[in-house]
């Protein structure tokens, strides 16, 4: 092993200094490295010793990268995430570095990180009350993102070493979740009166009410979805969408009506939790959607060639029950042309498919015009489940309607508190003691 050799650098700002040792030959010439812009040359002669010995070990230098976080992020889903892993997982990467990674830590050097910090962050996490699978999917990120940092020597060892999510510890906030809650049957009767039969809103809003749907579920049903003869309905698969940056205003326009519409496109995968299932639904639903059925049906034949189509790369499943070979798990939905047409049920009059964010104008209109604003979609769900158990329903029926994987999920969906109950609960405490 040579020397580490110090050379001095005149800048405006005074004298700095850079070490220089010399690496392997190439082709007979030989080679050298340095660094420079150190204060002293105590300073440069350590981080040369240090850069030597990594050389010697490593058969490269490892000098620390300069590059941000943030940047570093973003190169490791291009250049490792992208080449084996599917979109819709890169996706998921994407979306916890952006909301839980890069507010921390983006803004720092990569070579700055070290596993306290990132100790911390977990912890921190944690303390706010993020549940344990979002905490362990940061972990994860944390993990393979450094270990590619070091095996592609942007620095010389992952900080991402054994990091722990905590056990035996209370969080300083309670876990996170949505406060839903049971809507009275006259706040119902008010939102049904403000989107009544006919809005684009009735039908996603009655299949939540009546059969606990999910929102992604509600807004995935197709017409064979439906036996209106059996007076049941199947949930096969959810609609999610995929933020693609890489559209044009041309992908845009012609997917989404607009050139100013999101980047991105609409997918079917798997029900949540795999919750395939088979549910039955009441003669007001049926009736409901026997008479848009046939209102798209008349529809199709006055639009002819203008009515608005839809299609996908790989078959849909069917049946209500989870299939031995499970679905792609990112099928996409093009408009107009494609492998496999389908029939969406909730579709304008031309066909157009109509999306989930439907929702999100319509949970406005309920907030401010109606003065609830405790209204989410979700709680369509509870108010069905908690209106199940209210008229005696076993906690099981409830359970395999709703899909919930574990029966201990169920109690969550009814533990409210109806005027049925409370009147029923008085009646008790007035006759009990006689």
């Amino acid at each position: 092993m040579g020397d580490v050799l110090i050379r001095s650098r005149q800048r405006k700002t005074g004298t700095v200094y850079e070490y220089y040792f010399e690496i392997a030959s190439v082709d007979g010439s030989r080679k050298w490295t340095s660094k420079g812009g150190f204060k002293t040359k105590k300073e440069a002669k350590e981080a040369g010793k240090k850069a030597q010995e990594l050389y010697e070990k490593a058969g490269q230098v490892v000098i620390p990268s300069e590059m941000s976080v943030s940047d570093f992020l973003d190169l490791w889903i291009e250049k490792d995430c992208r080449t084996d892993l599917k979109d819709v997982t890169v996706a998921g990467y994407e979306k916890k570095i952006r909301l839980y990674i890069k507010p921390k830590l983006g803004n720092y050097r990569i070579k700055a990180i070290t596993k306290p910090i990132l100790q911390d962050l977990i912890k921190e996490l944690f303390n706010k009350g993020y549940s344990k699978n979002t905490i362990s999917s940061v972990k994860g990120i944390l993990t393979k993102s450094f270990d590619y940092a070091a095996d592609n020597h942007f620095i010389a060892i992952s900080p991402a070493v054994r990091l722990k999510i905590p056990i035996n510890q209370q969080p300083e906030t309670p876990t996170r979740y949505e406060p839903h809650i049971y809507i009275p049957s006259d706040k119902m009767k008010e939102i049904f009166n403000r989107f009544p039969p006919g809005s684009v809103s009735h039908i996603p809003l009655q299949l939540g009410y009546r059969c606990g749907l999910r929102l992604g579920e509600a807004f995935a049903l197709t017409r064979e979805d439906i036996d209106l003869e059996k007076q049941k309905l199947e949930v096969n698969r959810q609609v999610q969408w995929f933020q693609d940056k890489t559209r044009t205003k041309e992908k845009k326009k012609s997917e989404n009506g607009s050139s100013k519409a999101g980047n991105g496109f609409w997918y079917f995968s798997e029900p949540k939790y795999r919750s395939y299932r088979t549910i039955d639904i009441d003669d007001e639903l049926a009736e409901l959607l026997r008479h848009e059925i046939e209102k798209q049906d008349k529809a199709c034949e006055y639009y002819g060639k203008y009515y608005k189509r839809y299609f996908v790369n790989a078959p849909l499943i069917y049946g209500g029950k989870k299939p031995e070979k499970l679905p792609d798990a990112m099928n996409r939905i093009h408009p107009d042309s494609g492998a496999i047409e389908i029939h969406p049920l909730l579709i304008r009059e031309n066909g157009e498919y109509i999306t989930a964010r439907t929702m999100q104008h319509t949970s406005s209109v309920i907030h401010h015009k109606l003065d609830f604003p405790e209204f989410d979609y979700h709680s369509l769900r509870h108010t069905h489940a908690t209106m199940l158990e209210e008229n005696g329903a076993d906690t099981v029926f409830i359970q395999r309607r709703l899909g919930h994987v574990k029966k201990s999920t169920t109690p969550i969906y009814t533990n409210h508190l109806t005027e049925a109950m409370q009147m029923r609960g008085i009646s008790i405490l007035q006759n009990m003691y006689e």
